[in-house]
This record gives C-alpha cells, sequence and structure tokens, in this order.
C-alpha cells in the first residue's frame, strides 16, 4: 500500500473542520448545546455561516462527529488489546469501559451525544455501529480460540446482547431509570457488574464446549 501525503487543501479543510467542532464542543460545555447557536459556533471558530454548513449539515452533526472521534480512538487501541495477555473478559470490560468513561466528564453533552448517536445507529450508511461491532467480534474470536470462551455461540449475536446491556446502563446513567429504581451511582462499577451477568452465559460449561 502507497501511502500518500494529503494534500495542502485537505490539511486546510480538516484543519477548519476541527477549529469548528473544538469551538462548538468549547461551547456546548459553557452554556449548553440547546442554548448554543451555529451563529455562536460560527463566531467563535470565525468561519461564516456557510463554511459550517460545507462541513455540518447541521449542529448535532457535530454529536456523531464526536461518536466519530471516539470509535476512532477505540479503534487505534484494539491492535494493541488483542495482543496483550489479558483474558478476554477483561478485553471486554476495557472496551466498553472506555466507551462509557468518554460521557462522564460532561453529562449534559452526553445526553444529547447519546440521543444522536441512537438516533444514526440504524441508519443503511451507519459505519459506526458496524465498526464496534468488528472490533469487539475481533476479542470474542480470540477468547474463543484460547477456550475462554464458549464455541457454539454467534459472535454477531453475542456482541449484541452485550451491546444492549452497555446501552441501557448508559440511558440509565444519563436519564434516571424507570419504574422507580435506584439510580446509577457509579457507571463503571454498575457496568462492570451486568457485563459480567452476561459474559458468565459465554464461559465454557463443565464437560460442554
Amino acid at each position: 500500500m502507497t501511502f500518500t501525503e494529503p494534500s495542502r487543501r485537505e490539511r486546510k479543510k480538516d484543519e477548519t473542520r476541527r477549529r469548528i467542532f473544538d469551538a462548538a464542543i468549547a461551547l456546548f460545555r459553557e452554556h449548553g448545546f440547546e442554548q448554543t447557536t451555529v451563529d455562536d459556533i460560527t463566531e467563535k471558530a470565525d468561519v461564516g455561516r456557510g463554511t459550517f454548513f460545507n462541513y455540518f449539515p447541521r449542529k448535532e452533526a457535530l454529536l456523531a462527529y464526536l461518536s466519530a472521534e471516539r470509535l476512532a480512538e477505540v479503534e487505534e487501541n484494539a491492535a494493541e488489546l488483542l495482543a496483550s495477555a489479558e483474558p478476554a473478559r477483561e478485553k471486554l470490560h476495557h472496551l466498553y469501559r472506555q466507551a462509557a468513561m468518554a460521557h462522564e466528564p460532561d453529562r449534559e453533552l452526553a445526553r444529547f451525544v447519546f440521543v444522536e448517536t441512537m438516533k444514526r445507529a440504524f441508519e443503511p450508511t451507519q459505519g459506526a455501529s458496524a465498526r464496534w461491532q468488528t472490533v469487539i467480534c475481533s476479542v470474542l474470536a480470540q477468547g474463543r480460540e484460547r477456550g475462554e470462551l464458549r464455541r457454539d455461540l454467534d459472535d454477531v449475536r453475542v456482541e449484541a446482547v452485550l451491546s444492549g446491556v452497555y446501552i441501557v446502563t448508559i440511558y440509565e446513567w444519563l436519564f434516571g431509570p424507570d419504574g422507580g429504581c435506584t439510580p446509577i451511582a457509579d457507571l463503571a462499577s454498575e457496568l462492570r457488574a451486568r457485563l459480567d451477568l452476561a459474559i458468565d452465559g459465554l464461559v465454557p460449561r463443565k464437560g460442554g464446549r
């Protein structure tokens, strides 16, 4: 594969996109997502409205961009994680914890990011879900090869179960549980406890596969 240096034009576009994004996130954290307007963002980023919409079709698209950046970080660390001697259980915990902890610094912003991510999760053109699935399935396949996980389970189905646990836990932490249940105080601990319940079903049974 031949590596091609990005052109000056491409670098400038990337810099402009990043400047708009950084300005928007700073304003979201200072004033809140709803209170921040596109005009506020363009003023802080020192770009015109037309330039903003060239990069982001609407304000909410900035949240999708943030989610994509976080996913890229997970993908960058995936190879190193797979190469480690940690058992599959701990690798799964690591990945879901990394995703969850990205929400903790700013819960208000995280609420909007979560909603926007869920809106786009099942769009035909959305590749983020497939990329996340690829990372998790890689860990599952490795765990199965090492005899740490059952061989009779479908990786895609398992990823759906684990990610379902993750999504519900994040939702309850962000918005509060329904039915009068106790609110989640410690996101990391609660997520680990719930994932362990699911992962226990992936461990080979005695005398089984």
